[in-house]
């Protein structure tokens, strides 16, 4: 290619007929397998965020905690469940500053569950008195479950 005007000359592709591997950008001999030989390259639909061997999908609207789990439910995931620290440092670096709906609740006084059935083993404490958790980039709060939040869904990746 001609770098004057953009126009493309008789051997700018000239590393391809000799068989040259092409890279990042199309240069030639610049290429890197970014995927680990025997490891599965994770994907996600389009707007969902790969991370950890799941996807997420930030909301762009804001709704009920139930609004939300059904809404996740319908993209075939629930309201974020949180594994380790690691996803929860990734979760609230995304979330920012705006308060997000996450998958944890409790039902009429039982036992703190995630939206996909699991008992919460309290390894983290969200502060205040109310059912549903939400979360932002500094804190991880109970909050009215009727309250209107952008929310966070997860599922596995593919």
């Amino acid at each position: 290619m001609n770098s004057e005007d953009g126009s493309v000359t008789e051997n700018s592709s000239s590393h391809l007929e000799r068989g040259e591997k092409v890279g990042q950008y199309n240069c030639p001999g610049v290429y890197t397998n970014l995927a680990s030989p025997g490891r599965r390259v994770t994907s996600c639909e389009d707007e969902w965020i790969a991370y950890q061997r799941k996807c997420y999908l930030f909301s762009t609207t804001a709704n009920s905690w139930a609004s939300a789990q059904n809404s996740c439910f319908q993209e075939g995931a629930t309201l974020a469940v949180i594994d380790s620290q690691r996803d929860m440092i990734f979760l609230k670096r995304y979330a920012g500053g705006q308060e997000h709906w996450i998958g944890l609740r409790n039902e009429a006084n039982q036992t703190w569950k995630w939206a996909n059935g699991q008992e919460f083993n309290s390894w983290f404490n969200p502060t205040g008195s109310e059912r549903c958790v939400s979360l932002n980039n500094t804190d991880i709060t109970t909050v009215d479950c009727e309250g209107n939040l952008h929310w966070v869904c997860s599922k596995p990746s593919r």
